[in-house]
């Protein structure tokens, strides 16, 4: 009797849990279609070019598209850049030192006969060298003559040139002085003009071509104010008025060439009419312990500063 009762309290439940079945059954293939046609239009809308928004979405269009990484633009290295480099190179690369050039003054004894200068002459025009300047003169010994020449060139260019010169039968020696301490002079005789162009002008106009007519009142006065400067330039270079006439002034100097080379810039204003150099002459210096002559504490003369020009240009001695 129990038994019969509990079984039919238990058929209504089975029922009961057999429609809840049904129904979630219903339930999960409703979802199941609802989800086939999400899907669908998903993909409806990635063959449209929109992405949805949804991760698993997401993930099928990278997998539908995967990435490719973008290519950096190239240089190019055509024959165009390779020049431009190697102008650079050769633009930026320090040029190559020269052969050093140095003064040199060698002095030569040779026998006084003819053609030996000549021969000297010709040993350094094939070396290359240029010769600034060259004195030949007799010495005190009769039938033998000194030449100094100053020239410029390498080195070891003028090594092989002194060889050459020691093997020439007319000459006795060859003695360098390039680095030994010696006493150098040069003698210089110049013409200067101490009128002014236009009264020289005029007074060339009026008498014959040397210009030998008599000045007016204002050219003499100027000309004795020209002769005067010309004179103090003298006095502080130490140098003489050979000779002075109505319209010009020789002035002899003797001095180191620098010195002489001043004195010819200072006097070009007034207007250099002729010139003449004699050239270097050296000779060495007496023994080891000697007494450098100092040209600045020499005495001068005594020079009124007053009625002196401005001399604030003068080069040091």
């Amino acid at each position: 009797m129990f038994e019969r009762v509990l079984v039919q309290n238990r058929a209504p439940l089975v029922r009961a849990s057999s429609l809840l079945a049904a129904r979630v059954m219903s339930t999960g293939s409703s979802n199941g279609s609802g989800s086939g046609a999400a899907a669908a239009g998903a993909k409806e809308t990635v063959g449209s070019g929109k992405v949805n928004e949804s991760s698993t979405m997401a993930m099928e269009f990278k997998q539908q598209h995967p990435r490719q990484l973008r290519r950096l633009p190239r240089v190019d290295a055509g024959p165009s850049a390779a020049e431009q480099a190697v102008s650079n190179i050769l633009y930026n690369t320090p040029i190559a030192p020269k052969l050093q050039t140095e003064r040199h003054i060698l002095d030569c004894l040779a026998q006084d006969e003819p053609g030996v200068l000549s021969r000297v002459t010709g040993i350094m025009a094939a070396r290359g060298f240029n010769i600034d300047t060259l004195v030949a003169s007799k010495t005190e010994v009769p039938g033998l003559s000194r030449m100094t020449l100053v020239l410029k060139g390498p080195a070891i260019v003028m090594e092989q040139a002194k060889k050459q010169l020691e093997d020439l039968v007319p000459i006795w020696a060859v003695l360098d002085y390039s680095h030994t301490r010696i006493i150098e002079r040069e003698s210089l005789l110049v013409k200067v003009s101490i009128v002014s162009p236009e009264d020289a002008a005029a007074s060339a106009a009026a008498g014959n071509a040397e210009g030998d007519a008599p000045l007016s009142h204002r050219a003499f006065l100027d000309s004795q104010d020209r002769l005067q400067a010309l004179r103090q330039y003298a006095d502080l270079f130490k140098g003489q008025i050979l000779d002075v006439a109505q319209n010009t002034a020789v002035v002899s100097l003797n001095a180191k060439s620098d010195r002489i080379d001043a004195f010819l810039k200072l006097v070009r204003p007034f207007g250099i009419l002729e010139a003449v150099r004699s050239g270097l002459m050296a000779m060495p210096r007496s023994g080891n312990v000697t007494l450098y002559e100092s040209e600045q504490n020499a005495p001068q003369a005594s020079i009124n500063h007053d009625s002196l020009p401005d001399l604030s240009n003068l080069p040091p001695s």
